[in-house]
């Protein structure tokens, strides 16, 4: 009888195994565009910001008060003057998302580092900071930051579904887990989170988890049709009909 792959094997196969995460995204079918489903924060852990241009000028970002700042270096000056764009914590994580859209990491990293001073009982800040560092690889810091951003806000369905890639990235795939059902019990619906759970259950190899993975892989492939994301249906339903051959041929 021919020797059929098994589930771990398959995912490798075809490009979707956990152990390739390196935290630019959210879910961890690797073959699809990636689509974190992030309300406000388009990264895609959503998309990642296009391409940094060499800057004209130097400029930086400062939160003064309740007072975001825009400063440019005064003409043969080592000074620098500033100009307020803006004001309060809703802005300063407007300017920061805006920013890394634009591929500008530096200042969208520093302008959350400053909110999480001035601001540091707000859980999005941290929890936008993380999946900043998380892009660039800082997996221990990212993990503290998405840590806090739970601590603050313990309802963040999101910062436990990317501190749960992070985990994974790091080989604690047994407490990621725990943090992905922590995301779904927080939104039955969350997708990608559905669909991570999915697949670590795979990945750790139990036939008595089997049940609960293909589950929650059908109960994601289900929310990916209604939502339009028909790569990341059919990719999870690649990795069912996989299931289903070797259960018929065992």
């Amino acid at each position: 009888m021919k020797k059929h792959r098994s589930i771990a094997s398959f995912i490798r196969f075809i490009g979707i195994t956990l152990s390739i995460l390196a935290g630019v995204q959210t879910s961890v079918l690797a073959l699809i565009e990636p689509a974190l489903s992030q309300s406000n924060f388009q990264l895609a852990q959503n998309r990642q910001p296009r391409p940094t241009q060499p800057p004209r000028e130097a400029i930086s970002y400062e939160i003064d008060g309740d007072e975001v700042k825009i400063c440019r270096p005064k003409a043969n000056s080592s000074k620098k003057e500033c100009q307020v764009i803006g004001k309060g914590y809703t802005f300063g994580l407007r300017m920061g998302n805006d920013l890394y859209g634009q591929g500008n990491i530096v200042n969208a990293e520093s302008i959350f580092r400053q909110l999480i001073v001035r601001f540091p009982k707000q859980a999005e800040a941290y929890y936008k900071l993380g999946t900043i560092l998380s892009n660039q690889e800082k997996l221990d810091e990212a993990i503290a930051q998405y840590r806090q951003a739970i601590q603050l806000n313990p309802q963040h369905a999101k910062a436990h579904n990317d501190l749960a890639v992070a985990l994974v990235n790091i080989n604690q795939l047994d407490e990621a887990i725990g943090f992905w059902r922590q995301a779904i019990k927080i939104n039955p619906e969350y997708a990608d989170a559905l669909n991570n759970l999915g697949l670590a259950l795979l990945q750790q190899g139990d036939k008595t988890k089997q049940p609960e993975a293909i589950a929650n892989l059908t109960k994601a492939k289900d929310l990916f049709v209604k939502q339009g994301k028909l790569k990341q249906a059919n990719s999870i339903e690649q990795i069912l009909q996989e299931i289903n051959q070797e259960e018929n041929q065992s």
